[in-house]
């Protein structure tokens, strides 16, 4: 039998030890299953703001080693300008035990080097120039792998099942671009699916790329896929905009008797 137990709140009511071993199982061990066969990365939020001198990372949760790690409050970490890419990363620190914790820190530095041990995740990428103004919005599509003063989180992993994946901000800018033009059933397909704003698998992504460029990714990463949809995107507003029913205006026509 696989018992379920509920605590009872009621007013002069004493939680014992286990209802209140209980509602710690309900809180954590519920995340923990919810999330089963999830990569580690970005699973939701925890995106970089620029402000002046300061590189803000907001709310969200990040899976890292199987565990969630929930970002309750934004972090900040001040950058300025080298000409080099600076990367924002989490690194995760070793796990402290005391009499009534585990505690599991991170902390975020900015580093010159892009490479990733195994107890960081990167957050974003840029290379900024004296004088210049970091960037976190983009013109378009192929603007965010702009190389200067511009917030590049392409490489960014995102959780998803069977393997981290690109951000569902990146898919949905793409298929936001590419509904403005003719689709075939492919294209429809994979904009409807990205346009609802999910992560999607980077096995899903790179599948619609390779049938619809007919050949195969080098690899299947993150710059791969970014690449991919590219030129994806390339070929598709080189079929022209989409006509759509009434979008014209009527042309006024002046009668002379």
């Amino acid at each position: 039998m696989n018992e379920q137990n509920y605590p009872r709140f009621e007013r002069l009511h004493v939680l014992r030890t286990a209802a209140l071993v209980s509602i710690r199982d309900r809180a954590f061990d519920t995340l923990t299953i919810l999330l089963d066969g999830y990569s580690d990365g970005i699973f939701c939020g925890c995106r970089p703001l620029a402000t002046n001198d300061l590189l803000t990372l907001s709310t969200g949760l990040i899976l890292h080693n199987g565990f969630p790690y929930m970002i309750r409050e934004p972090m900040s970490v001040e950058y300025a300008p080298t000409e080099e890419y600076m990367t924002l990363k989490m690194i995760f620190e070793p796990t402290l035990e005391t009499e009534n914790f585990t505690q599991r820190n991170v902390a975020l530095i900015l580093s010159s080097d892009v490479s990733i041990a195994d107890n960081e995740l990167e957050l974003c990428r840029f290379k900024l120039k004296k004088g210049a103004v970091l960037r976190t919005n983009y013109v378009d599509f192929r603007d965010r792998s702009t190389e200067f003063d511009t917030v590049n989180m392409i490489n960014v992993p995102h959780a998803a099942i069977g393997g981290s994946t690109l951000s569902p901000e990146i898919t949905t800018a793409f298929a936001t671009e590419a509904r403005d033009y003719e689709l075939d059933g492919l294209d429809f397909d994979f904009c409807m699916t990205a346009l609802r704003g999910e992560t999607m698998s980077a096995s899903q992504i790179a599948l619609y790329i390779e049938h619809r460029l007919k050949t195969e990714l080098p690899a299947v990463d993150n710059q791969n896929l970014y690449d991919g949809l590219s030129a994806v995107l390339t070929e598709i507003k080189s079929g022209g905009r989409r006509e759509v029913a009434g979008s014209r205006r009527r042309r006024r026509e002046i009668i002379v008797d």
